[in-house]
Parts: structure tokens; C-alpha cells; sequence
């Protein structure tokens, strides 16, 4: 528990080139299948939050900046926020031609480089499976401090209700305890997401399946005079 639980020197020793960060996020290394996931991400945001030339938005587990590339020029700044320094030197040399990107360093269990009330989308996609349940819900309390008023956050993971999902689970299960991968993927159900969203506070929660394989949570921060 104390390796998966130090998901930044996991995720720095996965990402020493950036081959091996592909590798360890994606799978592959395809780059049109690369940006084909990207464009479906970034459908997936604009569906289920929207997403708007004057939006600050904030990406938690950006990786190698896969849905940032499209998303950036889309929005007025895109953060991209990763617990892994490593995985941040490769984005940044990635993105480089993008003017509004900024990149910070995560602890991995917290937003704290993001101030209150600061950003007005919060998004988190192909991430939760790498998490302990404890640490999925900080982050969404977390999106809670750091939106504005109004702001959106959307979370995924892989529904164990799924075909897919179940396969995911039953591929970790067969694992002995003490071969077990400190990345090794875990599923999540809606009602785990949904119990996140209302218990950190959001409103308008919603709980949508998409893709065949995934489940999403959206909320919308409450707005406060």
C-alpha cells in the first residue's frame, strides 16, 4: 500500500524517457491513435461541461499533454497539473508551441500550487484508475476549492459494470498480493462517483456511461455571494 500510495516516484521512475511515458500512460505508442483518443476526450468535455474561449481550466494527471494539445486552443489558459516532474520536463517540451499552457507539479493527493476560486473548469481523465478510493475524493474536494463559482469539474474512470471494466478488475485480481504493480489499474461504479460529487458539495451532479467502458462525474460548484 505504501508503494501505490507514492504515486510520484511510481510515476517519475515510469516516465525516465518519453517512450516510456507513452508507453506507461497509453500503452502504445500510435501516434494518430494518440491524437484520435484526444479529439474523443475533448468531445466527451464539451458534451458533458462545455467548454468556452474565456474558460481557465485545470487537468489533473495531464500525462504527456494528449488532450491539452487540443484543448488549449480552445480555452483562455490551460493548466496542466501532474504528480511527476519527469512526465512535466517531456509535456513541456511537447507543448511548447502553445502559448497558454502552464504546467505545475502535484503532490499527488492534493491542488495545493492552484489559489481558491481560480480556474472555472476542473477536469481528470484516465487517472482515478491509478488512485486509492480516498485519494479520488480528495481530488474532487479539491476541484470544490479551487473552481469558481459556477465552475464545472468532470472525473472518469473505468465502470466495473462494464464488460471492459470487468475485464480490467479481473486482469489486477489475477495478480499475486505481492506482484502487484504500484500503477496497476482498479475500477470505480457511478454510485462511487455520484457519492464524491454530492459529499464534496457540487450541484447538478450527474453520473453518465460513455464509450462502451467508462463512467464520468460532473458537477457544478455552487454559486455564493
Amino acid at each position: 500500500m505504501q508503494s501505490r500510495s507514492n504515486y510520484k516516484a511510481t510515476w517519475d521512475a515510469l516516465a525516465q524517457s518519453q517512450v516510456d511515458a507513452q508507453l506507461h500512460v497509453a500503452g502504445h505508442l500510435d501516434e494518430s491513435e494518440w491524437a484520435r483518443s484526444a479529439r474523443v476526450t475533448l468531445g466527451v468535455l464539451e458534451e458533458f461541461v462545455g467548454i468556452r474561449p474565456e474558460d481557465e481550466i485545470l487537468e489533473i494527471g495531464c500525462g504527456l499533454g494528449r488532450v491539452g494539445r487540443v484543448l488549449a486552443p480552445r480555452c483562455r489558459r490551460w493548466i496542466g497539473g501532474d504528480v511527476s516532474p519527469k512526465m512535466l520536463e517531456h509535456t513541456r517540451r511537447l507543448l511548447a508551441d502553445l502559448p497558454n499552457v502552464e504546467l505545475v507539479e502535484l503532490s499527488g493527493v492534493d491542488l495545493a500550487p492552484i489559489p481558491d476560486a481560480s480556474v472555472d473548469v476542473v477536469y481528470c481523465t484516465v487517472v482515478f484508475m491509478h488512485l486509492y478510493e480516498w485519494d479520488r475524493y480528495r481530488y474532487v474536494q479539491e476541484a470544490m476549492r479551487v473552481l469558481r463559482p459556477g465552475g464545472r469539474c468532470y472525473f472518469d474512470n473505468v465502470d466495473i459494470t462494464t464488460d471492459h471494466g470487468w475485464e480490467v478488475f479481473s486482469a489486477g485480481a489475477a495478480y499475486p498480493p505481492e506482484e502487484r504493480p504500484a500503477h496497476l489499474s482498479m475500477v470505480s461504479t457511478a454510485d462511487e462517483l455520484r457519492t464524491y460529487g454530492e459529499r464534496a458539495g457540487f450541484e447538478q451532479v450527474q453520473v453518465r456511461p460513455w464509450g462502451g467502458a467508462w463512467v464520468a462525474l460532473t458537477g457544478v460548484k455552487p454559486a455564493r455571494s
